[in-house]
């Protein structure tokens, strides 16, 4: 089934290079949402205060119609990762997400950003959808995030909570690093799958400088060819946590393309991981050099060169995300961003964080698909 876009004039239009979402096959993938109507006005009656209870019912009311234009439901999703702006927010936010999907519960996570291209958000939401029978393993317990199975995929994540779930070794680089992972290979297990299964991870950092300890850690579970990676800084939802992951496993493991799958962007990683017919492509930069047009378009080539590398071609993107580390930069970013991209442009989520290398503003990860070309 080749790739298909939402087309609805109920949501806003795209204020830059992207669609609000695309399937192919029984999977949907749904870029960064807000709860802004049509015509980009946010929810919330009250002035000059953001509403957070409004945006999340706008938030979903968006999602449900972006699901519903590719013939998906909220009941399909099986992944779902929220960026909030403010973590005194989160219990408004939790409450909704629980009332949503109180009948099949994504794998889901939560992390925090500072701000969105469009000023007031408080929120986005971005998904993924299976259409056809999922499974959830296991639930969300002591440092592990509930799993879910959806055709040849899994999704999970991990924090390091202890056995009575709050977080071990308070800002202890090294410990967390350590339990985040075993938490990490727990939920897998549970799963029937094992770290060399893993195909994406990302890690995310309360403080980037925490990376040269994680990094020391991360070696001692995978070996190579290590998954495809993304590395980013943000806060997170424990003011004692310093790590999160977010992991996709591929039953039958992935193969790296790309790459001799031992490192890449200065971190142990494959260039990308082919598993079946989707590859999971690395998040890449442009080395710091130059300005956010130029890092960006560079970021673009080494993704291209792992799709070719793979068999595949930039219409085979089924969705991106992307990090910018100033709003400043949002239009020398879409710049680039546009070069690489044509209609229908997939889905994507961008979002404020910290990069590892003090030169780099930009960062650009990617999925694709063999049939992803609409």
């Amino acid at each position: 089934m080749p790739k298909h876009v939402v087309a609805s004039d109920r949501l806003m239009q795209p204020i830059a290079h992207f669609s609000h979402g695309a399937r192919v096959g029984p999977t949907i993938h749904l870029g960064a949402a807000a709860g802004v109507d049509r015509s980009r006005r946010l929810a919330g009656a009250t002035v000059g205060v953001g509403d957070m209870s409004a945006q999340c019912v706008q938030l979903f009311a968006n999602l449900r119609t972006a699901l519903e234009a590719l013939g998906g439901k909220l009941r399909d999703v099986v992944k779902v990762k929220t960026y909030l702006v403010d973590w005194r927010d989160q219990p408004t936010y939790d409450a909704a997400q629980a009332r949503e999907f109180s009948v099949s519960p994504p794998a889901a996570s939560v992390v925090g950003t500072w701000g969105f291209p469009l000023p007031q958000i408080l929120l986005e939401t971005e998904l993924v959808a299976y259409l056809e029978a999922s499974e959830r393993i296991g639930s969300a317990g002591p440092g592990s995030l509930a799993g879910v199975r959806a055709g040849g995929l899994h999704y999970c994540g991990a924090a390091p909570g202890d056995v009575s779930g709050t977080i071990a070794a308070p800002l202890e680089p090294r410990a967390q690093s350590e339990l985040a992972l075993r938490n990490l290979a727990t939920s897998l297990e549970q799963a029937g799958l094992r770290l060399r299964d893993v195909v994406m991870l990302t890690a995310s950092f309360a403080d980037i400088r925490v990376l040269p300890a994680f990094e020391e850690i991360f070696r001692r579970f995978f070996q190579p060819p290590y998954p495809a990676r993304s590395v980013l800084g943000c806060p997170l939802a424990r003011a004692d946590q310093l790590v999160e992951l977010e992991s996709v496993a591929a039953y039958g493991g992935g193969q790296p393309v790309g790459s001799d799958g031992s490192a890449v962007g200065g971190v142990a990683a494959s260039a990308g991981m082919l598993a079946g017919d989707w590859l999971f492509v690395s998040a890449r930069g442009g080395d710091g050099e130059g300005g956010v047009e130029r890092q960006t378009r560079r970021a673009w080539e080494r993704i291209a060169a792992t799709l070719e590398a793979a068999g595949m071609a930039l219409e085979d993107v089924v969705r991106t995300n992307n990090i910018l580390t100033d709003w400043r930069l949002y239009a020398g970013f879409n710049a680039g961003y546009g070069a690489f991209v044509t209609r229908p442009y997939p889905p994507r989520a961008t979002v404020h964080a910290a990069l590892a290398d003090p030169g780099a503003c930009v960062q650009v990860e990617a999925i694709a698909h063999r049939r992803g070309r609409d």
